[in-house]
């Protein structure tokens, strides 16, 4: 096996350096499209909460607005989330488009690598944040999901008492008795 001329060793860097830049910008393509995804996801979830707050069949009290509040406020912050990420993906943009002018105007390595460290630095932040963006997503979901469960108990898993405070015609019938007997009351007795 014959060493690769110096021809072919650069053309097989620069195919190489075409497909790094070619999956980088799709990675930041699905990163765009991971964002959208999930704003549009929180926006969608904090939209059928005030829904459900209009809902005459939800049940509201107790541990259920508390529930019910914390997925709201969960889903608020996966919004905030979304806009910190594509704020600093934003910084990241600049920083990086500061690196290439100084290098086109053939600046030194010592005037690039205060740029290059605050990119690094950005894009090390975009990815943590996104993590715990795609977890708080997860929980706003699971608690959303438990919210529903709470709030519509009543009519997934009918009981036999009456809640205090709902009216009597939403509230399950107790069942027929089995056997009707009527037991006559003692006649009572004249002196």
């Amino acid at each position: 096996m014959s060493e690769p001329s110096p021809q072919e060793h650069k053309e097989h860097k620069e195919r190489l350096d075409e497909r790094f830049v070619r999956w980088q910008h799709e990675l930041r393509r699905d990163l765009t499209r991971h964002v959208t995804l999930i704003l549009s996801w929180s926006a969608g979830g904090l939209a059928f909460c005030g829904a459900l707050l209009s809902s005459d069949h939800a049940s509201f009290g107790g541990i259920v607005t508390d529930v019910f509040l914390l997925t709201a406020l969960v889903f608020i912050v996966c919004l905030v989330m979304s806009l910190f990420i594509s704020w600093n993906r934003l910084q990241d943009t600049r920083s990086t488009l500061r690196i290439l002018k100084a290098r086109k105007d053939q600046k030194s390595e010592e005037t690039i690598s205060a740029p290059q460290a605050q990119s690094d630095e950005l894009g090390d932040r975009t990815w943590y944040a996104v993590r715990w963006q795609l977890v708080v997503f997860g929980v706003a979901w699971t608690l959303l999901v438990l919210s529903v469960l709470l709030a519509f108990q009543d009519r997934l898993w009918p009981c036999q008492h009456h809640h205090p405070g709902k009216p009597a015609s939403l509230a399950t019938p107790s069942p027929a008795p089995i056997l009707n007997v009527t037991i006559p009351k003692p006649a009572q007795q004249t002196n």
